[in-house]
């Protein structure tokens, strides 16, 4: 595999790349640079670069290890964000209805303590069958 097919590779498994960078760091992502004549891979999180998981002289060796380490996380791709709880309700009953992976991770107080959101992700790759039968999700957070 070589560093110039990640991106496409990944995205066609359903991954989603928030959750990855490839040439630079990217908050709360794996990411995968070459440095000198090294490629590292390593998560980036609260701002810092953490120590490299694996390194290589090797890009192929590099881009499978990444490749390998980006496909076995749980992909969440946000389909809904609400202030009302029956529009997400009725939205996790819709997807439910087209037999998409979905799951409700809704945050209780987003503002202050009185301010709930709820919100609907599809998982993985059924964000493909969500984007065919709806297309590209459009989601507002305010």
């Amino acid at each position: 595999m070589r560093y110039k097919d990640l991106n496409e590779l990944l995205i066609s498994e359903g991954c989603n790349p928030n959750t990855f960078s490839i040439g630079q760091s990217q908050h709360e992502s794996i990411c995968i640079v070459k440095k000198d004549s090294q490629w590292l891979v390593y998560y980036s999180e609260r701002g810092r670069d953490q120590a490299p998981l694996y390194t290589s002289e090797s890009e192929e060796a590099a881009c499978d290890y990444f490749y390998t380490k980006v496909v076995q996380q749980q992909h969440w791709h946000i389909v809904g964000f609400f202030r009302n709880r029956e529009d997400a309700d009725n939205l996790v009953k819709l997807l439910h209805s087209y037999s998409i992976n979905h799951i409700r991770n809704d945050i209780p107080a987003y503002k202050d303590e009185n301010d709930p959101r709820y919100r609907v992700f599809v998982i993985g790759k059924d964000i493909f069958k969500y984007t065919e039968l709806f297309g590209t999700p459009q989601v507002n957070y305010t």
